[in-house]
């Protein structure tokens, strides 16, 4: 079984407690060597859908693709304000340069306020050469409001609020190959962690796959990922439930950069997901589900200054599933700032 949210909190403060003494503790010499930055951003969304706002937006490489969500009947429209900040520390001990990096990220939801939540990450990226880097990252998600649900445990089917609070950690080790080519081997394992009415859903979870990127010419970059996930809950088997949320899930998205001139740039994201649930129950609602995902993002920079960047994005997400009451379709529009000091 998972531990409870107190007991893995305690964990969890131990663990960051622990990397930020190591951090802020190092030799005066490389003190004396360190740099501080900080990067301020504001992104404010519009979503036709809010119970979906938090899956669709996280699905790109770098975050969370396999966020559950509730698919409720009544479509939800919002505005989300997204601050953001996160401060950096660089500094180049031997045999090469560290960044060290805490960022934390508010979600304020205008009128559905039950779905406000904070995303707070700590990372920390390691030169191992001119050509070699190695990336370590630890992501919390408490309490996460996926919506009103049904829950098993009672055996009543009362309708209960469902929420997660889910704790990773990344490893990402990244090569360039020559001047076109640079290849990234990603790792990552989690663990989402249910309130009592759903506990049986609590999941490990464990994700590996590469990313190849390839710069076609002086303005264009492009690159390919391929994520394999797979996920195991407490409730695998347990017919007194029959609700086993494990999984099998496939990620492939392909990006394309754009340098339109020294201010502009431009990026497009397509991004393909099935989610194979793994479940033996056949009273479950799981029983052989499949879910498929596809998205289109694309989104354009104006850099104004040497540190402040606008951009405007669009996202369109669609989910097609074997039970269709689980299919969904999500629309994003944002706008935003980002100044590094």
């Amino acid at each position: 079984m998972i531990a409870r949210p107190e007991r893995r909190r305690g964990l969890v403060l131990v663990f960051v407690t622990g990397c930020l003494v190591s951090v802020f503790n190092l030799e005066p010499v490389r003190l004396a060597r360190a740099e501080w930055s900080a990067v301020a951003e504001q992104r404010t969304s519009f979503t036709t859908d809010a119970f979906q706002f938090s899956s669709a937006r996280r699905l790109r490489f770098s975050e969370d693709p396999s966020l559950p969500t509730v698919v409720p009947l009544k479509k939800l429209e919002d505005v989300i304000w997204e601050p953001s900040v996160e401060v950096i520390k660089s500094f180049a001990p031997k045999p090469g340069q560290t960044e060290v990096s805490i960022k934390a990220h508010g979600y304020i939801y205008t009128d559905k306020p039950m779905f406000n939540h904070g995303d707070y990450r700590f990372q920390v990226r390691q030169s191992l050469g001119p050509q070699t880097s190695l990336l370590l990252r630890y992501r919390h998600v408490p309490n996460l409001f996926l919506g009103p649900n049904f829950e098993r445990r009672t055996g009543l089917g009362l309708i209960q609020e469902e929420r997660v609070t889910t704790n990773k950690w990344r490893l990402e080790v990244e090569r360039r190959l020559s001047d076109k080519w640079t290849t990234t081997l990603v790792g990552r394992y989690g663990l989402r962690s249910y309130n009592e009415a759903f506990a049986e859903r609590d999941t490990r979870f464990w994700t590996a796959g590469p990313r190849l990127t390839y710069r076609v010419t002086a303005w264009a970059t492009a690159s390919l990922t391929y994520l394999y996930e797979r996920g195991i809950a407490d409730g695998a088997g347990d017919t007194r439930f029959n609700d086993d949320v494990s999984y099998r899930l496939h990620h492939v998205s392909a990006d394309v950069e754009f340098q339109l001139g020294p201010s502009w740039s431009l990026t497009l994201t397509y991004a393909f997901q099935r989610k194979n649930f793994t479940s033996e129950l056949r009273m479950d609602t799981h029983f052989e589900r499949q879910d498929s995902l596809h998205q289109g993002i694309a989104e354009i920079d104006y850099k104004t200054g040497a540190d402040l960047t606008v951009f405007l994005g669009f996202q369109r997400t669609q989910r097609t599933s074997s039970s269709a009451l689980h299919g969904f379709n999500d629309t994003i529009v944002s706008l935003g700032g980002r100044v590094r000091f």
